[in-house]
C-alpha cells in the first residue's frame, strides 16, 4: 500500500470515529440559566420593592405640594393686589409680590420633584414586570417560585399558555 493511501484510509477511520463517539452522546440542551434570568430570580422584588417606595415618596411629595399651593391661594385669595401675574423684564410670567412668587416656585419645585419620584417608581415597577416575565419564560424546577396551585403557566417555543388542572 502506498503511504498517500494509508493516510487517506487512516485518516478516514479516525474521523468515522470521532463522528460515531459524537453520533452515540446524546446532547441535551444545558440546565444553566442566562445571567438575566439568574438575576431577574431576585431583583424582581427588589425593584417592586423600589417602585413602591418611589411611588410613595411621590405620594408624599405631592401632598406637600398641594399644602403649599394651599398657602398660595390664602395669600391671594382677599384679593391681594401684589397677586397679579405680571410680565417681568425677561419676558417671563411671574406673581407682582416677591412672598407670592416665593410661595409659587416652593409649589413648583415640591411638584417637581415628586413628579420625578413618580416617574423613578413607573420605571422601576415595569422594570419588575419585566423581570417577572424573564424569570416565567426562564424558569427551572429549581426556581419555581410562581405559587398558583390549580394553574399551570408554560412556556414553549412561540407559545406562552395557562392551564387549569382539575
Amino acid at each position: 500500500m502506498k503511504p498517500v493511501v494509508r493516510s487517506l484510509t487512516l485518516a478516514g477511520l479516525l474521523c468515522a470515529s470521532v463522528l460515531a463517539t459524537a453520533a452515540s452522546q446524546e446532547f441535551t440542551r444545558p440546565q444553566s440559566r442566562p445571567w438575566i434570568a439568574r438575576v431577574s430570580h431576585w431583583g424582581k422584588w427588589v425593584t417592586l420593592a423600589g417602585a413602591a417606595g418611589l411611588i410613595t415618596v411621590a405620594a408624599v411629595r405631592h401632598g406637600e405640594a398641594q399644602d403649599a399651593l394651599g398657602q398660595l391661594e390664602d395669600f391671594c385669595r382677599p384679593e391681594n393686589p401684589h397677586c397679579r401675574i405680571v410680565i417681568g423684564p425677561n419676558g417671563v410670567e411671574r406673581y407682582e409680590s416677591e412672598e407670592a412668587e416665593e410661595l409659587y416656585r416652593e409649589y413648583a419645585t415640591i411638584e417637581k420633584r415628586a413628579r420625578g419620584f413618580l416617574l423613578g417608581g413607573q420605571a422601576s415597577l415595569l422594570a419588575s414586570g419585566a423581570m417577572f416575565l424573564i424569570d416565567l419564560i426562564h424558569r427551572t424546577e429549581d426556581f419555581d417560585n410562581i405559587p398558583y396551585a390549580p394553574l399551570e403557566l408554560y412556556t414553549r417555543p412561540n407559545r406562552l399558555g395557562l392551564a387549569l388542572r382539575f
